[in-house]
């Protein structure tokens, strides 16, 4: 069967269910049979994908944690880029992380200098770096297994996570995490 994936908040959720749209569980999205109408769908499809970004939202922020630094074993903060929603190469995404960060637009290079440790690397990612020894912090240290520190943000505990609004829409390549409940 063939299938789009719609972009819906949680808000809107009852509102595509009354027009008809289904929910998949398995990949926690509400989607439309390629034979129903999609002009009744058209707010929540998919926009085009960005050629050059892969990761695009109006909801993002950056998440900001202490962690041990892999190195010296200091006490550092570390960030990400955590997407409330948005797409992923044209597929709409909630609650999710972006690590390994190979591009970003101006707009929000400019917004990510308030956090110096997190800059662009020699060979072109962007990645942590300790204040104190200048060891960079690999992203799969803090991303992709239970207990690391973004590994979960909406089941941190509170206080464990602080954020900061990032304005406007945020364009950057990357790979994403979430956690499947």
């Amino acid at each position: 069967m063939e299938r789009t994936c719609l972009f819906v908040t949680p808000e809107e959720s009852g509102e595509v269910r009354a027009l008809g749209a289904q929910w998949d569980d398995r990949v926690k999205c509400w989607y439309i049979d390629r034979s129903q109408a999609s002009a009744a769908f058209s707010k929540w499809l998919p926009r085009e994908v960005d050629s050059e970004f892969n990761v695009v939202s109006d909801r993002a922020f950056v998440a900001a944690a202490n962690a041990v630094c892999q190195q010296c074993e200091a006490d550092i903060e570390v960030i990400c880029i955590y997407c409330d929603s948005g797409t992923v190469s044209g597929e709409p995404l909630t609650r999710f992380t972006v690590s390994h960060v190979s591009a970003m637009d101006e707009e929000l290079a400019r917004q990510m200098t308030a956090w110096p440790q997190f800059r662009r690397r020699e060979q072109g990612s962007y990645s942590n770096c300790c204040a104190r020894c200048g060891k960079w912090q690999d992203d799969l240290w803090i991303h992709t297994e239970p207990g690391d520190v973004f590994f979960d943000i909406p089941a941190a505990p509170a206080g464990a996570i602080r954020f900061a609004t990032l304005s406007g829409t945020v364009r950057l390549s990357g790979d994403e995490h979430f956690q499947v409940d």
